[in-house]
């Protein structure tokens, strides 16, 4: 059950996903609760229910869960465990139904609220404070919370008190077609902009204010007089910034380097993080990062700002390099790495890290959990049977 999904880009969407084929893969039937777009397409195994305003805080929808159709469903089909992706919204029709039809209900915390909320609120409410309390409230209705780094179990377990053993590390996994591009298709990319003969940078990013690109882009400026050679650099992404950002990197005397590409298809997008030399990444709202594994995956090495999520994952001077959110500091790194660190060296090191993460390796681990909650659960009733009995 989520708050959003196909055809808006993002970390939960493609998480979503990605763990439902997993899923299938592995003979499990999985229904997908996702709002209604204008631009959506039909598939099956996914009930789209009502949207109150197609575009909301940041050009998403605002979904409505109150939507009795939903509830329609559940009457129907004999759900075994309920996999809620957000808090709010579709989070608490997701603990009402758990309660009504006994159905075990797991979380997976994927953002940070309170940091995502800073980018748009300029601090006129306290998420910072009020976030860890309404999860510390909701988590307590959820049988099992998902982590997807080893940080944000930490985060849970410390600053929204979630007990440890109701809590389980489950990434996005990686699909199996981000290992298997070849060099033919990562040299297209190159040259379709024209990039043979210079080192190609890349960010993948909805091209939004809580994605920090307006960093990167302050930052690639100083590259470029730190670094005094041709660069190309990709920005893949759309979203409600994008002309703003467009605006920005024209004023900086970027026009040469930076290249806007607008959305790239899912299945096109493995050719662009295999042909870069680096990724680039500046966001500090990312739980894991789901496109720092994809760079991995392409042999890539990621210059990231140090933040919660992203530092599970770069290992600073193996796979990539780990900054203060500083412009002169985080040039710094990309002038170097582009002057010394195209060794090979740590694209190794990249492809092995991903390859801990591969997609039917996640499923397989989410079906381990899910059979336990249900166990587990199922120990409950028979345990309060008897006491009624008893009683």
């Amino acid at each position: 059950m989520t708050n959003n999904y196909k055809p808006i880009m993002g970390g939960v969407p493609i998480s979503i996903e990605r763990l439902a084929r997993g899923l299938k893969e592995l003979g499990h039937q999985v229904t997908i609760f996702a709002p209604t777009y204008r631009e959506q397409q039909e598939e099956e195994d996914v009930f789209r229910y009502a949207t109150c305003m197609q575009r909301f805080v940041g050009g998403i929808v605002l979904p409505n869960p109150l939507d009795a159709r939903i509830e329609e469903e559940f009457r129907e089909h004999p759900y075994d465990i309920i996999h809620v992706h957000h808090p709010m919204l579709i989070g608490r029709t997701a603990v009402r139904l758990s309660r009504k039809y006994d159905i075990p209900l797991v979380f997976t915390y994927h953002t940070r609220y309170e940091q995502y909320a800073s980018c748009y609120t300029k601090g006129i409410c306290r998420l910072d404070r009020i976030m860890p309390l309404y999860l510390h409230t909701f988590l307590k209705h959820c049988n099992f919370v998902f982590a997807p780094t080893a940080g944000m179990q930490e985060y849970l377990t410390g600053r929204c008190r979630v007990p440890r053993e109701r809590t389980g590390i489950l990434p996005t996994g990686i699909e199996r077609g981000n290992f298997q591009i070849s060099e033919e298709q990562a040299q297209a990319v190159r040259a379709r902009y024209g990039a043979e003969d210079m080192p190609l940078l890349l960010t993948v990013s909805r091209m939004a204010q809580e994605k920090n690109v307006s960093f990167l882009l302050e930052s690639l400026a100083k590259v470029k007089a730190r670094y005094g050679k041709p660069f190309r650099m990709l920005m893949v992404g759309d979203g409600p910034d994008l002309e703003p950002l467009r605006e920005q990197s024209e004023r900086l005397g970027l026009s040469e380097q930076v290249v806007f590409t607008g959305t790239v298809p899912n299945e096109r997008i493995g050719e662009y993080f295999k042909a870069a030399d680096g990724f680039l990444f500046a966001s500090k709202t990312e739980t894991q990062g789901i496109v720092v594994l994809e760079a991995f995956a392409g042999a890539t090495p990621v210059i990231a700002v140090r933040a919660s999520g992203v530092e599970d994952l770069v290992d600073d001077g193996a796979n990539g390099f780990l900054t203060g959110e500083d412009t002169e500091e985080y040039a710094g790194k990309v002038a170097d790495f582009l002057e010394e660190a195209l060794d090979g060296r740590m694209a190794r090191n990249a492809f092995q890290k991903a390859a801990l993460y591969r997609e039917e390796a996640v499923a397989f681990d989410a079906v381990h959990y899910y059979n336990s909650v249900i166990a587990e659960s199922a120990m409950h009733k028979k345990r309060h049977i008897r006491l009624l009995l008893e009683g």
